[in-house]
């Protein structure tokens, strides 16, 4: 494998979904039985970092040395719990029934039976927050809010519970997202259900409410008070009901205006979700039939959140999704394990497409405007360049088992994945930020350099080969990149073909070059 493994996160059951602190070295996982864990990753890291310098100066495996010594070995088993609590938030509530879609691989129906399950946890990544709150939500369709520091301590975890909503959602939740800072209605949180219903949030707001509650006051009015109070719950911004199937993704620009969300039912929805409007104002949510609050009022200043269109059907699930290009491209990985690619603003057909996966891709994580990881049922974790399309190497393999989702922990330094196990796998990024260092210092690509790429390319997809089915149908040469390189080119100001590719090291070079 190109990129380090480092020793995993173990959770007591199979974790859902999971997020990272956006400042320190924390995590938080949802797990299938409605549990959620807070673990402290850091002394991994540590470890890590002085295996590496241990081996390196004494110039032999540093595993060695610890299974020598065995009092050492019981020390380094105490120091490696990482769990600091343990929250019950959505274990004794009972979930949503699916209605039963095409085969699709959402959250609740990757457990058998009706059990309770933390499906969504997110950090609250806000200026104002910074992390001091997590967002979980359950296939009950449940949404709450606990305090970080509390939910951090065993002592003070049964106390973190800042406020939660039973009935957030008509459906059990399937993803959870938070608006940027520049959005004008706040960085509120969304949440996408399994019947493909969106509502955004108002946290502050349901902060102070609860606050209120609980010293027997009244808050005063807010913007988005007696928002379709007879219909969604107290909190709820908007909520729309534009898609058929589970909603499994969302993404927006960097300027705040524009939230895309993907979906299991193929296609892709855009809103607008400027703030406009006064007194009386219509609190539209999209223009159909069927949004759900396209009658309301509000009696102060509300949200003009409007619902602009939807792409064509791409007749294969959406399963993952990412902007690319400085905001120029929109990528969406499929069911079949092609990559589907939009242009920002032309929202109908997709530009370009990138084949070569064997299986579906799950989940997607930007390195940088030109490189992504993809995380692919085949158990691979590869990184890709985008316009020209090419497979760069494998950064991890979990087994066979299908990768559900990528993140960066705080200061990206390493990769966390997930997959159908109890371990939250972590990866050394430093290859990643490497190979940064390398575009930023180096303009072009000489003769040498070029054969690297190839030889590197090569070597990744024989690897990625021998961990696929013989069957499987990997084939990365297949891209229809040539209609759409010079447009990609253009948008990024002429360097996208002049800019060295990464190169990821497989072990077949590692042995050359030792020679």
């Amino acid at each position: 494998m190109a990129a380090k493994s480092l020793e995993s996160i173990d959770c007591s059951i199979q974790p859902l979904d999971f997020s990272f602190h956006p400042t320190i070295d924390i995590v938080a996982a949802g797990l299938v039985d409605g549990t959620v864990e807070v673990h402290d990753f850091s002394k991994l890291i540590t470890k890590s970092v002085l295996e590496t310098t241990k081996a390196s100066e004494q110039d032999q495996p540093v595993i060695k040395s610890i299974k020598d010594d065995d009092d050492e070995l019981d020390d380094d088993e105490d120091e490696d719990d990482t769990i600091l609590s343990s929250i019950p938030l959505h274990s004794n509530e009972t979930p949503k029934n699916r209605r039963i879609h095409a085969p699709s691989k959402s959250k609740s129906s990757s457990s058998p039976g009706p059990t309770s399950s933390c499906t969504s946890t997110l950090f609250d990544t806000s200026q104002t927050h910074n992390g001091s709150k997590i967002y979980t939500a359950g296939n009950s369709g449940s949404l709450c809010c606990i305090d970080t520091q509390r939910a951090s301590d065993y002592t003070t975890s049964d106390d973190c519970i800042l406020w939660k909503i039973d009935d957030a959602s008509p459906h059990g939740i399937s993803t959870l997202y938070q608006l940027n800072d520049k959005a004008s209605t706040g960085p509120l949180v969304v949440t996408g259900d399994e019947e493909g219903v969106i509502r955004l949030w108002d946290s502050t707001r349901l902060c102070m409410n609860a606050a209120a509650k609980s010293s027997n006051k009244t808050a005063g009015a807010g913007a988005f008070d007696n928002l379709l109070e007879s219909e969604v719950p107290q909190g709820c911004v908007a909520t729309f009901k534009e898609h058929s199937d589970y909603i499994t993704g969302f993404e927006m620009d960097d300027n705040g205006t524009t939230l895309l969300a993907s979906s299991a039912d193929g296609t892709l929805s855009i809103f607008d979700i400027r703030m406009s409007g006064g007194t009386g104002s219509k609190a539209t949510t999209g223009s159909t039939p069927s949004s759900h609050n396209n009658q309301q009022h509000f009696k102060k200043k509300a949200p003009l959140i409007k619902f602009t269109r939807k792409s064509d059907d791409q007749d294969d699930e959406l399963l993952s999704i990412c902007k690319m290009k400085n905001g120029k491209k929109v990528i969406c990985g499929t069911q079949d394990g092609t990559l589907a690619i939009w242009s920002w603003g032309t929202w109908g057909d997709i530009s370009d497409r990138f084949p070569g996966h064997p299986q579906s891709i799950d989940a997607m994580l930007k390195v940088d405007e030109s490189t992504i990881l993809t995380g692919s049922g085949d158990g691979l974790v590869r990184a890709l360049q985008i316009h020209p399309n090419q497979l760069l190497g494998v950064l991890g393999d979990h087994g066979g088992f299908p990768v559900e989702k990528l993140l960066f922990s705080a200061g990206r330094k390493v990769v966390g994945s997930l997959s159908h196990d109890t371990k939250i796998r972590l990866w050394d990024a430093s290859i990643l930020h490497e190979g940064a260092d390398d575009d930023d210092t180096e303009g072009g690509m000489d003769m040498e350099d070029d054969a690297k790429v190839s030889n590197a390319a090569a070597a990744s997809s024989a690897v990625a080969r021998r961990n696929t089915t013989a069957d499987s149908g990997d084939d990365w040469d297949d891209d229809d990149s040539s209609d759409d390189s010079m447009d990609s080119d253009s948008d990024d100001g002429g360097g996208a073909s002049n800019r060295k590719g990464r190169v990821f090291k497989s072990e077949n070079d590692k042995f050359f070059e030792d020679l």
